[in-house]
């Protein structure tokens, strides 16, 4: 393993994307898979939200992200979710057990425009009734995550 940071395409370096809604992470992320110049690019299918994005030698991931694996560990999964779940997805994913070095990438956006872009999501219909929330690896309990409204939704 490197001791640099300096990410290695041909070591077991993965690239996470955090994605966090309404700051401009699906365009970023479609960029990821379909605009990048590697000596193995990603290939996508047609009229699916999945590329494979191997390493130039072996059919491992090198990028974990929304069009890469899909929403694994939930949608729009943060900082505490992806940390617990992206080595054990990518076992499963890959059948076997890696040392992994994990670069996590995100994008911000300016508060304000985002707390609006979000506002307007919702107006149109935008909901997260099914979202799931973790904590240590399971469903958090209510005690853990009390309702912070309690009118009618």
């Amino acid at each position: 393993m490197n001791d640099d940071f300096q990410f290695d395409m041909n070591a077991h370096d993965v690239m996470v994307f955090l994605h966090i809604q309404k700051t401009g992470g699906t365009s970023f992320g479609k960029h990821l898979v379909r605009d990048l110049d590697l000596k193995r690019p990603c290939t996508c299918q047609r009229k699916k939200k999945r590329c494979y994005c191997f390493r130039p030698h072996r059919n491992e991931n090198w990028l974990f992200s929304r069009y890469s694996t899909g929403w694994k560990c939930g949608l729009h999964a943060d900082w505490t979710e992806l940390t617990g779940c992206v080595d054990q997805e990518l076992d499963k994913n890959e059948g076997e057990t890696a040392k992994r070095r994990y670069f996590y990438i995100t994008l911000l956006r300016e508060p304000i425009a985002r707390y609006l872009s979000e506002f307007r999501h919702v107006q149109r219909g935008a909901t997260w009734k099914n979202a799931r929330h973790w904590c240590l690896g399971r469903h958090a309990t209510p005690d853990e995550l009390p309702p912070c409204y309690n009118g009618e939704c």
